[in-house]
């Protein structure tokens, strides 16, 4: 497919340009436009998770809403980009066997903690937010609500679903950078199905570079038809199904240089122009039922089968054995290391659940009660080849042939889990200022895991030279308590504690390497971990705006460390702990002024390790001390609103020899309204085109785009 053909379709159905009601709107004498809330609230009252009984305001944990609105002013096209805006997240970069989005959560990896209306999204693929209402990043362990991990927090990704107002909202970008996207998003009541049923539909084809990074490219497309009958009624039923295609130019950044990054121009890339790619698909079917039993008693349904599918051939550079900081820099050849994956990731998964709010004499009750089931597969194949000629470091060609002397299989795993859970989950209002929360969970992970590692050269490649047949279960309860003192309707005080576990096969496979394909945690238990919160949330001027503060700790009690008494596994023999606070500001100071600003403080500590672990004492990988997001929009008048902001990212270590410098990077955005129905954007991405290191690899880092500019224009009937 060509990089235009994931647009074309999508381009002669709207025929935006060129329709009437446009050239109708841009004539002579321009209607008044009456403008509310500039744009939409930044914030939320209610969670967009069925299992959290209470609004936001008075839930006791740190939760951060990234509104659609939010994502559309900031003309954010991809899901990494939205979650620049919660000032608790930093990036790391996948490599190879974890592709896709690596968010960390207050110093903890919550790669494999992504969620689609509450269900497991385990897929390795790079999210975009075209199908999103919202994202809402729940801080702190919560394994009473999702089971496995959340060592730091989840992120949850809220779809769009169908409502009984028909509207109409289509876009079409057009960026510096070469991008070209378009969206459509169609809602419309069904009457033949009856007066409560809906239908949506939303759409998206994008295409484009990276500003700064003149090779890597990228290019997707996706649809979502949703169904929902029974709208408004005791009987709801909503049947959705997502699809999302890439085929990217891949970007594994520049390496290292004795633990800084290498001195090298911005453009450089180390793979294959030619021969590189990235291809993932993405199926997700989704049914879900909600049933209202009597008064205050609601009885929810929800299955899912999805099939993850991702294909790739990728390069990164290897700073070889004996440069020294004597080594000029464009004497330098880098190795170029180049592998192959193959795989399909399969998922099935039920929730049953029920909430039922009661009275037991003076005490009100918000209980929530389910089961869960979770079955995933994994079967991915790896190849790496060798005899590629070195690159140099400060001038690499993209466009060298690509003529390794052999390309040959190294390992193939077979991985299959089967979890089963159940919680349940009490708020209990003592009076109209006491809150006690008290939830329990148990969950049983069984798991297979078979696999073949094959010879290396100068071998005879294609023998078998170690295989792992393994199977294990792990059942674990896990705890939530907390108290919240409200003194007032509009304040929440709060302090919690809650805990959760990282199986060792969370990430689908045992491989804790994806070099030699080592298996060290094969035996292992668990790792456990505990989170104390206290805070504070305000809701002022009539819900518009919310503030919240939050001190917080996170503690992992028994992380994976190398075993000395037995080289190549590893033992749960590390402490870690992550000691912080939180401030956060979203919604909208008048009707005209809207803003979002977070700041997270982290500091991060090991406080056990082993001979060739972590150092003692030292900060943990991809956590930096001071993170912080803002930004703001203003309507100037009913036509011209401006905006502007960025973050604001700490020092931080990949590991404990290589840290890569902070950075400020600026943003800004203006919109003129020829209309009710028509606007044009302006957003400038990175204005003071900052160099800057926006993901990183202890094998490599990936720079941030470059100055680059996106006119968007917008339509909603």
């Amino acid at each position: 497919m060509t990089k235009t053909s994931y647009l074309a379709a999508l381009l002669g159905s709207t025929a935006l340009l060129a329709s009437p009601a446009f050239a109708q709107d841009n004539g002579a004498t321009l209607p008044d436009i009456q403008v509310q809330g500039g744009g939409g609230d930044y914030g939320a009252i209610l969670p967009g998770l069925s299992k959290l009984t209470e609004p936001v305001l008075d839930t006791p944990s740190s939760i951060v809403t990234i509104s659609g609105q939010l994502m559309k002013d900031r003309g954010q096209a991809s899901l990494n980009d939205a979650l620049r805006n919660a000032p608790g997240i930093t990036l790391s970069a996948g490599e190879f066997q974890w592709e896709g989005n690596a968010p960390y959560i207050r110093g903890f990896s919550a790669r494999t903690d992504m969620f689609i209306d509450g269900m497991r999204d385990i897929g390795n693929y790079n999210r975009d937010p075209w199908n999103l209402e919202k994202v809402e990043i729940l801080e702190g362990p919560d394994s009473i609500l999702f089971g496995r991990g959340s060592t730091g927090g989840v992120i949850n990704q809220v779809s769009k679903t169908p409502t009984l107002q028909a509207f109409t909202d289509l876009s079409a970008a057009f960026s510096t950078d070469d991008t070209k996207r378009v969206t459509a998003d169609v809602n419309m009541p069904v009457d033949e199905l009856g007066p409560d049923a809906a239908l949506r539909l939303n759409v998206m084809g994008d295409t484009g570079g990276v500003a700064g990074r003149d090779v890597v490219h990228n290019q997707r497309y996706g649809f979502a038809p949703s169904l929902a009958l029974g709208l408004g009624t005791n009987t709801r039923w909503n049947l959705s199904y997502f699809h999302q295609s890439e085929d990217n130019q891949p970007d594994y950044g520049i390496p290292w240089l004795l633990g800084k990054p290498a001195p090298v121009a911005r453009d450089v890339y180390y793979g294959y122009r030619d021969t590189d790619y990235m291809k993932t698909d993405v199926d997700v079917v989704t049914g879900k039922v909600e049933h209202d039993l009597a008064d205050g008693v609601t009885a929810r349904a929800q299955v899912r089968y999805a099939s993850y599918y991702r294909g790739m051939n990728i390069s990164k550079a290897a700073i070889p054995p004996g440069v020294t900081a004597l080594t000029p820099v464009n004497s330098i050849a880098v190795n170029v290391n180049h592998y192959t994956l193959d795989s399909t990731e399969d998922q099935f998964e039920s929730q049953a659940d029920i909430i039922a709010r009661f009275e037991t004499g003076p005490i009100s009750h918000a209980l929530v009660a389910g089961l869960e089931y979770d079955s995933e597969g994994s079967n991915p194949n790896y190849y790496n080849s060798n005899g590629l000629a070195p690159k140099s470091l400060a001038a690499p060609d993209e466009n060298a042939p690509y003529n390794p002397a052999q390309t040959y299989p190294r390992h193939k795993a077979v991985t299959h889990t089967s979890t089963v859970g159940a919680y349940v989950m009490d708020t209990m209002k003592l009076s109209e200022k006491f809150q006690v929360i008290a939830g329990l969970r148990w969950d049983s992970m069984a798991a297979t895991f078979h696999d073949r590692t094959y010879s290396v050269p100068p071998a005879a490649t294609g023998v078998v030279v170690a295989t792992d047949n393994q199977h294990r279960v792990d059942s674990m309860p896990s705890y939530r308590g907390a108290l919240v003192y409200k003194p007032v309707e509009s304040a929440t005080f709060y302090a919690s504690f809650g805990t959760s576990f990282n199986p060792t096969v969370e990430a689908l496979n045992f491989i804790n390497s994806g070099e030699n394909y080592n298996v060290a945690n094969t035996y292992l238990a668990p790792e456990k971990n505990n989170n104390y919160e206290a805070g504070v949330k305000w809701s002022l001027m009539n819900d518009r705006l919310f503030l919240s503060g939050a001190v917080f700790r996170s503690e992992k009690t028994n992380a994976r460390v190398p075993d000395p008494a037995n080289p190549g596994f590893n033992m749960l023999g590390g402490n870690q702990r992550v000691d912080g606070f939180e401030l956060q500001a979203q919604g909208a100071i008048t009707p005209d002024w809207n803003i979002q600003f977070g700041y997270d403080y982290l500091s991060s500590n090991t406080l056990k390790t082993s001979p060739g672990g972590p150092p003692l004492h030292f900060p943990l990988p991809f956590t930096p001390r001071s993170n912080a997001t803002f930004w703001t929009t203003y309507n100037v008048s009913p036509r011209i609103q401006i905006g502007g902001g960025g973050q604001y990212v700490g020092a931080r270590y990949a590991n404990p020899s290589e840290l890569a410098p902070d950075y400020l990077v600026i943003d800004a955005m203006a919109r003129y309204r020829f209309s009710e129905k028509f606007d044009l954007q302006l957003n400038v991405y990175n204005v003071g085109d900052k160099y800057y290191y926006d993901s990183l690899h202890p094998a490599f880092l990936i720079p941030g785009a470059g100055r680059s500019a996106m006119l968007t224009l917008n339509y909603h009937s």
